[in-house]
């Protein structure tokens, strides 16, 4: 990944994404105006932070990013596989739709998504001209969400799998991400025996490597074209927010993507 700082705020960026033809931004937690917990770039409005602050940094991340706030689509993010594409800008006097995957073609629109340890998923079509965001905790890893991404920009867009370029964000690791038994057999049931490929047992108990099951579930769906950022959110929270390490009291960062007109 390439690291950007603009205006105080530090982002990244895919090396597979073109810079001509898509702006995107990983934005780290750093240069906001959140305290406490939520220090400093929170962009969660339900987490415990003061309103005005999370605004703030919103209009401050639009601000370093280039692009109008009022361009801006989001989604409420309910750890399911619900796609939704976005013509225009959502108004801002309209609530916010459950989601977990947002797709546009109008380079007007500047989709944002929250993340705070599961896995963002960055997907560009250079040849439909499609851009997209999808938010893949383990819940929504096990119903294989980033599958129905791809299956959007198909039906949607008649996107060709190979064409699509996805890029991993930084998200909880598997050395770090310890989960309950259930988790495992639900993955077995989903995955069959494949799924062992994503688990690590060892004395202090079972881990799942979601990176490894989203590149998996992109690759069964025809991507071909995958770049991880390979960065561990819960092993560098001076830079990200990481809901498992801070124990559930902490901020959400952004993902922004838009395309160049």
């Amino acid at each position: 990944m390439i690291e950007h700082n603009n205006n105080g705020l530090r982002y990244y960026t895919f090396e597979s994404f073109p810079a001509h033809y898509v702006e995107h931004g990983l934005y780290t937690r750093l240069g906001g105006q959140s305290q406490g917990p939520y220090q400093a770039l929170n962009l969660g409005g339900t987490v415990g932070d003061r309103p005005e602050d999370v605004l703030a940094n919103h209009q401050r991340l639009f601000e370093s990013f280039g692009r109008p706030f009022e361009s801006r689509f989001d989604v409420w993010q309910v750890h399911g596989k619900t796609m939704l594409t976005a013509d225009q800008p959502r108004p801002q006097n309209q609530k916010h739709q459950p989601a977990d995957g947002i797709f546009t073609d109008n380079p007007e629109v500047t989709l944002l998504m929250r993340f705070a340890d599961c896995v963002p998923l960055v997907y560009y079509d250079p040849i439909k001209r499609v851009v997209g965001l999808v938010h893949a905790g383990w819940q929504g890893t096990l119903q294989q969400v980033a599958a129905e991404g791809v299956r959007l920009l198909q039906e949607k867009y008649n996107s060709n799998p190979k064409d699509v370029i996805v890029g991993i964000g930084p998200s909880i690791c598997g050395e770090c991400y310890q989960v309950r038994e259930d988790v495992y057999q639900q993955f077995l049931s989903a995955f069959g025996q494949d799924a062992e490929e994503f688990f690590t047992r060892r004395e202090s108990g079972l881990y799942l490597d979601l990176w490894a099951a989203n590149i998996y579930t992109l690759k069964q769906a025809g991507v071909r074209q995958i770049e991880n950022a390979d960065l561990c959110t819960a092993e560098h929270v001076d830079e990200w927010y990481s809901y498992r390490k801070e124990k559930g009291v902490t901020g959400r960062f952004g993902v922004v993507i838009a395309l160049k007109a």
